[in-house]
């Protein structure tokens, strides 16, 4: 019995009498003797077809190959080299956003360390000087205080060492190592503390005993150390923490960069009739980034990724729109969500300014799937919600100890490409994404298969514009991955 090899680097479907049987690359598949013919088509694409006539030349063979059947190859190669281009084009223009970020947040940075090593230096001339003064004064008017003050002086220097960023030390020690330089560093200062001020006290009486010249009030300024730490732990918290903190910098850089390259608010543009985009796609982000590049685009759209200021912020619901819960994560989604609902309260307020100018509405659709995807209803928002991420988890977890998905593991399914296309998804996620729905009870695949073609944000941004009865263009997301 002759043995059919893939070695096509794409997942294939064999039929020789038993029905369609996937094959996955560098795998090896059984062929009935008996077949009159051979049939191999693309698992991705139906259309990629081949029927090959089991000669008796064929049929003596032990092994066969998939790409020297017919014209399946020739084929099967153009459908592999688009796919191929479409992975090389995003992981290029993830690497463009990626090397873009980076650019952003190194001047940043800079900006920013600039400007706090001017601060720096103006404080440190103007400590420098009000001690001298200090010391000056105190020995001509009170020597007697020159004690408490080197106390208070080394205690102030104490706490500003611990609040510098001490990430130079990991390198050089572990965990333990540094805690241990942190002791030591301490038990230096302690010792140096009550050393130097034993022998400014001594120096001043050297007639009496150190018992007898030893003040203890002299040291009440240590106790603005255990104070002044919560203090500190405080207003690092702070967004003006930033301007004294040096080892804050890089994150303020990157949150910086963040707001400038990727956040988006929206930019509604003046103009009756003038198309504005009112719900886009979120996995064609390429295609997204082209496009918000042109200053002639008008769009509501809304992004504000993890690292941005508006991130995980709720707004509560107006008391005139008659819906339940604290906040629009309640309608939306059926819970709160980490990444907040400020996103939406923005969004609106966009649309509706759109809808002012007497702007044209475009929603677009998933690539071939215009009109697919929506709910039946704003209210059944949050119900459809609360399920997909059911199943979602299911897959995550469920499916992936099902024996269907280790049979598939046996099977080759490793094999497949895991590079990503401009939506965002490979040949392995697809391929387990199929396995998975096959894997579902009847409704549930269904269910899946209907909402396929808006994300699950543009589920909610079509409800509301069918619910506040604004007119919207259907469009194809495909022409934008050309570009």
């Amino acid at each position: 019995m002759p043995l059919c090899l893939n070695d096509v680097n794409a997942a294939v479907e064999i039929n020789s009498g038993k029905g369609w049987q996937v094959l996955y690359p560098k795998h090896s598949l059984e062929v009935e003797p008996s077949s009159e013919s051979l049939s191999l088509r693309l698992r991705e694409d139906h259309s990629v077809l081949s029927e090959v006539p089991l000669t008796e030349e064929l049929r003596t063979c032990d092994n066969l190959k998939a790409s020297e059947l017919g014209n399946f190859s020739l084929r099967a190669e153009r459908w592999l080299e688009r796919e191929q281009m479409s992975v090389a084009l995003a992981a290029a223009q993830a690497e463009l956003r990626k090397q873009r970020l980076k650019s952003n947040i190194l001047k940043q940075h800079q900006k920013h360390t600039d400007a706090w090593r001017k601060r720096f230096v103006c404080l440190f001339v103007l400590a420098v000087f009000f001690l001298g003064c200090t010391v000056v004064l105190l020995r001509h008017l009170a020597p007697e205080f020159m004690g408490v003050f080197w106390v208070f002086g080394c205690s102030l220097i104490a706490f500003f060492m611990w609040t510098l960023d001490h990430r130079w030390l990991r390198p050089l020690f572990n965990l333990c190592g540094i805690y241990m330089t942190y002791f030591t560093v301490w038990s230096v200062f302690v010792v140096g503390v009550f050393g130097a001020y034993s022998y400014l006290k001594w120096n001043r009486c050297s007639e009496d005993t150190l018992v007898d010249v030893l003040v203890w009030w002299d040291f009440l300024p240590l106790c603005i150390i255990p104070f002044c730490l919560p203090a500190h732990a405080w207003f690092r918290h702070k967004k003006w923490a930033v301007k004294i903190y040096p080892d804050l910098l890089e994150e303020h850089a990157r949150g910086q960069a963040v707001e400038n390259s990727i956040v988006f608010h929206g930019r509604v543009l003046p103009g009756k009739q003038r198309p504005c985009v009112c719900s886009w796609p979120g996995k064609y982000e390429s295609a997204w980034d082209a496009m918000v590049r042109s200053s002639e685009t008008s769009a509501a759209v809304v992004f504000l990724p993890k690292g941005s200021e508006l991130f995980g912020i709720c707004d509560p619901i107006p008391a005139k729109e008659g819906l339940e819960g604290d906040c629009w994560c309640i309608p939306l989604y059926g819970e709160k969500k980490v990444w907040g609902c400020r996103w939406w309260t923005n969004w609106i307020e966009n649309v509706d300014e759109a809808v002012k100018y007497g702007a044209k509405l475009q929603v677009y659709f998933f690539e071939d799937a215009i009109g697919k995807g929506k709910v039946k209803s704003f209210s059944a928002l949050s119900r459809e919600s609360l399920r997909r991420d059911a199943l979602s988890k299911k897959s995550n977890f469920a499916f992936e100890a099902s024996e269907v998905f280790r049979q598939a593991q046996d099977a080759g399914i490793e094999n497949l490409c895991k590079g990503q296309r401009q939506d965002g998804s490979s040949q392995y996620q697809r391929e387990k994404h199929r396995l998975f729905l096959s894997w579902l009870c009847p409704e549930d695949r269904q269910f899946l298969l209907d909402s396929d073609g808006l994300g699950n944000s543009q589920k909610a941004e079509v409800a509301w514009l069918e619910r506040r009865g604004y007119p919207y263009e259907e469009v194809d997301v495909s022409p934008w991955l050309r570009m």
